[in-house]
């Protein structure tokens, strides 16, 4: 198994003046991040628009700020990449600080929080598509199919979404140019076909279905756990058995 990156989100009310407040409390992430670029993002542009963005000391994670969101993605290397408890590890650590900071702004109330983690399922190696269609489609009467993206939405807890895609991943000659030219993509160049897992799991599903729904810092402390179990755990059983 080999994880890509994941991206946590953490979804808020709206933080009045967030460049300012940013510069007051910015002490909070000097322990893990860079100083900050502070874009020049008028106040009265809209919301869903960043204002800040702090990379980490080596560059590994990007945090995005704007006045209703905070987005924190890191992309592993170095052996991290497959062993999800050292990414857990690295990403819980910084977090801690993110929401120390966050914390000061919102009282620790937030709308929702999600994490999205990209895994290649590389046990599959040559017949990804062929994989999926045999141990989960079940689509004897469906011939040739040449890609496949399935999704299984679940609900944990009555208050958690658990999203998870699954789809064929063709594996290319690291030689070959893979700009949109003609020919880029033929079959001659391949050498693999894997799966991509995007697991996505949040507490959306309590803020739409509770009104005086409220999400806050340990909810995360449990979607990370969620996450590793379904890493560590469940994407294998589900491949490979039907199993979730």
């Amino acid at each position: 198994m080999f994880i890509q990156r994941t991206t946590v989100s953490v979804i808020y009310k709206k933080i009045e003046g967030i460049k300012k407040v940013y510069s007051q409390n910015e002490s909070f992430l000097k322990q893990y991040f860079n100083e900050a670029l502070v874009l020049p993002v008028p106040d009265i542009a809209p919301v869903e628009i960043p204002r800040i963005i702090v990379t980490t000391l080596n560059d590994h994670g990007k945090l995005t700020i704007s006045p209703i969101a905070t987005t924190f993605e890191v992309s592993y290397d170095k052996g991290f990449e497959k062993d999800w408890n050292v990414c857990s590890e690295y990403i819980s650590d910084r977090m801690e600080k993110i929401f120390e900071f966050l914390n000061k702004l919102t009282n620790n109330k937030y709308e929702y929080i999600g994490l999205i983690s990209n895994v290649i399922y590389d046990e599959v190696k040559v017949d990804g598509c062929e994989k999926i269609v045999k141990n989960l489609l079940n689509a004897k009467n469906i011939p040739n199919i040449y890609d496949i993206n399935l999704k299984y939405t679940f609900v944990e807890n009555d208050n958690l979404f658990d999203n998870i895609m699954l789809h064929n991943y063709r594996n290319f000659n690291k030689d070959i140019s893979l700009d949109l030219v003609a020919g880029a993509l033929n079959s001659k160049f391949q050498v693999g076909e894997s799966i991509e897992a995007i697991i996505d799991i949040n507490d959306r599903y309590g803020f739409n279905n509770c009104s005086e729904y409220e999400s806050n810092d340990t909810k995360f402390k449990f979607l990370i756990d969620c996450m590793g179990n379904v890493i560590n755990n469940k994407i294998s059983s589900l491949i490979e058995n039907a199993i979730y």
